[in-house]
């Protein structure tokens, strides 16, 4: 075979063979927009579908879980009286419930004001529910020792073992300042995070959320402590806070659609 007919069976084999890749401009990846780079994986950003749907599971379990502490009274005696009896439970359960709705409240809220979540975020809000799913628990060790510590004798006497009274009502105030914590820091790290934050307006509300519930950490807190010495007193202030903060991401966020509005958003 001759050396023209060599070149051209190279040329032929060549032909079809696709042009090589120029080399990738090191500075594409920081001229693309976040929503690019959330694509690609460049930051391990994630969507916010799963984040609310795995949340959302989660404190509708809990919620449930809350009722089954509610005991019927047993036949064959008073009912008006065995239901008065279990005023600790009523109580507990209220409290409870209404910690998790303005929880849950705030972070439907927050998941307004995101367009992604990071592996940092998404650790936080995994410790939030931690203690949030804690809550059954505590709940149910408050109630029990409240509500045996207002236990007539036969002769009509009471006897209150403040000393498991206290150390109850203390246990739950961890447990409602530590999810108040947790939740917090979601709030606070997500104002500070550009690439999480939907928008300018977004962020500013952000910071709003955090320091409300910096204040709410503080005053479940407080009560905590209160807890050691006044425990009815304590479980009641833990209510009064925890209906409070259901309130307030409403208003929040009623403010938010206006201000966007306004904007022209």
């Amino acid at each position: 075979m001759t050396d023209e007919a060599t070149k051209d069976i190279g040329g032929t084999e060549g032909a079809g063979d696709p042009a090589p890749a120029e080399p990738r401009d090191e500075g594409d990846a920081q001229r693309t927009s976040p929503e690019e780079r959330q694509a690609r994986g460049f930051l391990g950003l994630l969507t916010t579908n799963r984040f609310e749907a795995f949340s959302d599971g989660v404190f509708a379990i809990v919620i449930t879980l809350l009722v089954l502490e509610l005991h019927v009274p047993a036949g064959g005696q008073s009912l008006g009286r065995a239901l008065l009896d279990e005023w600790p439970r009523y109580l507990g359960y209220l409290v409870s419930f209404a910690f998790i709705g303005s929880v849950w409240a705030s972070h439907y809220s927050m998941s307004r004001y995101i367009k992604a979540v990071d592996p940092p975020l998404m650790r936080l809000n995994l410790l939030l529910l931690l203690f949030v799913s804690f809550l059954p628990f505590t709940t149910a060790v408050v109630a029990t020792h409240l509500f045996e510590s207002f236990l007539p004798f036969e002769h009509g006497v009471v006897v209150r073992d403040l000393g498991s009274e206290r150390i109850a009502v203390v246990l739950f105030g961890v447990n409602l300042t530590l999810a108040a914590l947790m939740l917090f820091l979601c709030f606070r790290y997500a104002s500070r995070d550009d690439d999480i934050a939907d928008d300018a307006v977004a962020e500013e509300d952000l910071q709003r959320f955090a320091k409300q519930r910096r204040t709410a950490v503080l005053l479940q807190g407080g009560a905590t402590a209160l807890g050691f010495f006044l425990p009815v007193t304590a479980v009641v202030i833990y209510l009064v806070v925890s209906v409070a903060f259901i309130v307030e991401p409403l208003i929040t966020g009623s403010r938010h659609d206006h201000r966007l509005r306004a904007r022209g958003h």
